[in-house]
């Protein structure tokens, strides 16, 4: 995959780079029939979205999907038709609703009562929203009064970081055309007044700007049917209170229909598209793996290993708490049928070479005997051989475990003469997947090591071994 389309983002170090490639962005594994839009950050490090016509929230899980997404009942007693802006500092909630009296959408100014409920808000009152006596638009005209009717079309409002300012959209006369992006800040907090809105006129368009999301204060998401459809942008801070030019997002944000309310989320980059037929929220998904080819009977007679280390020291008697594992290792061997298999006994160092020897043997012998009593195998295709202590797994043992990962038994299919388990040529894929599998034999034989330590506390009653 291309990084064109992530090099922006990337310089503003917002969206993870791991997404360059290796992803697909799809819908979350938790999207429904149900129309799914208005993405916004809140409290407590969740975001809520809107699901046909109730509120969810949610948070980013350790994988980069929505963490089981809740409805919300903070929103039970408001109904909220867009983005909601959440102001931390003041514990407020900014959000656009239609007004039944009006015919239009309007921002409303919500407090919320002690169980954590946003109760029904008042609208914001935001100078020059209330067309002047003059009746010129509000950004000619230095008063404001009450002649009506109200201006009109406020939507999807997002609050900036410190909560001094709340950027939205809207349709007010004075905008470049369509929905036109703009802010206001608060001037009274008392009286609960906001400035009047400034046209954010270095993004905004002849087309409808709009569902803008701040990244903090230094990135502004926006969405912009400038180019046709609903696209996604983005845009730098320039000043306290500019923008860079705008910057559209390529595929796969904007790869097919319409594509809106961009949100980056620890760093996990989400918005809303219906290319797939619904409005879904999009984000990007690990490729799977493609599954590795099966081994031929071939190879996984050159793999098979099995080994024990379940002998205590100058023993060779098998714990009955291990005989599960000689069940799981006669099963595995009845999948070659036509295989001989070598039964392999070692010791640790200590003790003479020809004792330790007679003792491997026996260890061996041991295994040779319980699959043959225990698991009804041919004895005819065992052949048990004691190798002593010349095979150490683990040379120059000083503790009573390192001596034990060397007191083992080992099984092997018997190959032909030509065949050598232990090499494969690491410059084909057939030796790379040869050499994957003796790695995952290693960490087998690990964990089984790890058994092992264990049985050996169980047995820290007894006295010190030699």
């Amino acid at each position: 995959m291309s990084l064109a389309w992530l090099l922006p983002v990337m310089l503003w170090a917002a969206i993870s780079p791991k997404y360059s490639e290796g992803y697909t962005f799809d819908p979350t594994v938790s999207s429904t029939e149900d129309k799914e839009f208005a993405l916004s950050p809140y409290k407590d490090s969740t975001f809520v979205f809107v699901r046909g016509q109730e509120v969810f929230v949610t948070k980013i899980d350790t994988a980069g999907e929505l963490d089981n997404p809740q409805k919300c009942a903070d929103f039970d007693l408001i109904k909220v038709s867009g983005t909601v802006a959440f102001d931390k500092k003041r514990n407020r909630l900014y959000y656009s609703q239609y007004n039944d009296d009006y015919k239009a959408e309007y921002l409303y100014e919500s407090i919320c009562d002690i169980d954590g409920k946003w109760q029904p808000g008042k609208r914001m009152r935001i100078k020059g929203t209330v067309k002047s006596r003059t009746g010129v638009s509000f950004v000619q005209s230095a008063g404001w009064n009450y002649r009506l009717p109200y201006i009109e079309g406020f939507y999807n409002p997002t609050m900036n970081k410190d909560c001094s300012r709340v950027y939205f959209s809207s349709t007010m006369e004075g905008g470049l055309g369509g929905r036109d992006l703009y802010y206001v800040e608060i001037e009274d907090e008392e009286q609960r007044i906001w400035s009047y809105p400034v046209n954010v006129k270095e993004l905004n368009s002849s087309a409808d700007d709009d569902w803008a999301v701040l990244e903090g204060d230094s990135i502004l998401y926006f969405s912009s049917s400038r180019d046709g459809q609903m696209s996604v942008f983005s845009a730098t801070a320039a000043t306290d209170s500019t923008w860079n030019n705008a910057v559209k997002f390529d595929n796969p944000y904007n790869e097919a229909g319409e594509n809106y309310n961009m949100l980056v989320w620890d760093s996990v980059p989400m918005l809303i598209s219906n290319r797939g037929g619904n409005d879904d929220i999009y984000l990007f998904h690990p490729v799977p793996a493609e599954p590795e080819p099966e081994p031929t009977y071939e190879e996984k007679k050159r793999r098979f290993y099995w080994v024990f280390f379940l002998f205590d020291f100058d023993r060779d008697i098998l714990d009955e708490a291990f005989f599960k594992d000689l069940h799981r290792l006669a099963t595995e061997m009845r999948n070659f049928p036509d295989c001989r298999f070598e039964i392999s006994g070692y010791t640790d160092s200590r003790g003479s070479e020809a004792y330790n020897d007679k003792l491997s043997q026996r260890r061996a012998e041991t295994i040779k005997q319980l699959l043959v009593e225990k698991e009804n195998y041919d004895p005819s295709v065992l052949e048990a051989v004691g190798y002593g202590e010349r095979r150490l797994q683990v040379p120059n043992a000083q503790t009573e475990e390192e001596h034990a990962q060397n007191r083992r038994v080992e099984v092997r299919i018997i190959l032909d003469e030509n065949q050598d388990i232990e090499q494969y040529d690491e410059t084909t894929e057939e030796g790379k997947a040869a050499k994957a599998e003796d790695e995952a034999i290693d960490a087998r034989n690990e964990a089984k090591k790890q058994e092992y330590e264990s049985y050996l506390d169980d047995f820290n009653n007894k006295n010190k071994r030699k």
